[in-house]
């Protein structure tokens, strides 16, 4: 039986995907959350295979609570946004499924066992999208959130005590960010780095 939990911060998504799904002889909805800090809070206490999340939520992104989720836990981005630079970043934070709100319910079985199985799921126009990314973007993309915090202001010319200063960081944690960043970026100084993020520094 695939154990799923579903995040979503409007009730009806939740309601109509969980009956769907229950119509499956071997998928069974556990849990229920309609944000990421409520299923943070949630999942940390019971053990799900699949977890089916919404990227646009209003108070967090989806993104933000993959960053968190045990590995062990095969998470679908569920979204309205499927640009191809959107789904590299759920990609690379973890995903492994990435599906449109506009999807089919047979789409959406066909995911959840895939990636319950250990296997990736990604429509076809998706496949599609990822092929025509931009390189620096793709890049980007594999930056944690405080990493690309970091090299976005370092971008503007501030320099790693001034970055310190104002994210209340010690100069230690923002040299240890910048050199992991830049060497997923394989960058060797802020000036590279303002091909990454050009509009910091218009």
């Amino acid at each position: 039986m695939i154990t799923i939990a579903l995040v979503d911060d409007h009730v009806i998504v939740r309601s109509g995907f969980a009956q769907l799904l229950s119509l499956e002889s071997d998928m069974m909805v556990i849990s229920q959350f309609s944000s990421a800090q409520e299923a943070r809070n949630g999942l940390a206490k019971q053990s799900v295979d699949v977890c089916i999340i919404d990227i646009s939520m209003p108070d967090e992104s989806g993104l933000t609570l993959l960053e968190d989720l045990s590995r062990n836990i095969a998470c679908i981005m569920l979204s309205v946004h499927d640009t191809a630079t959107v789904v590299n970043k759920a990609l690379t934070t973890g995903a492994k499924g990435y599906l449109s709100k506009r999807c089919s319910p047979d789409e959406l079985t066909q995911a959840v066992r895939k990636v319950a199985n250990g296997e990736r799921y990604l429509a076809s126009d998706i496949e599609t999208q990822l092929g025509s990314i931009d390189p620096y973007q793709q890049s980007v993309a594999c930056l944690t959130k405080r990493e690309r915090q970091i090299s976005e202001m370092l971008a503007t010319g501030l320099d790693v005590k001034a970055v310190a200063v104002e994210l209340g960081l010690s100069h230690k944690t923002v040299h240890v960010h910048r050199a992991n960043a830049m060497d997923k970026l394989n960058v060797s100084n802020n000036v590279e780095l303002v091909k990454y993020f050009p509009q910091e520094v218009l």
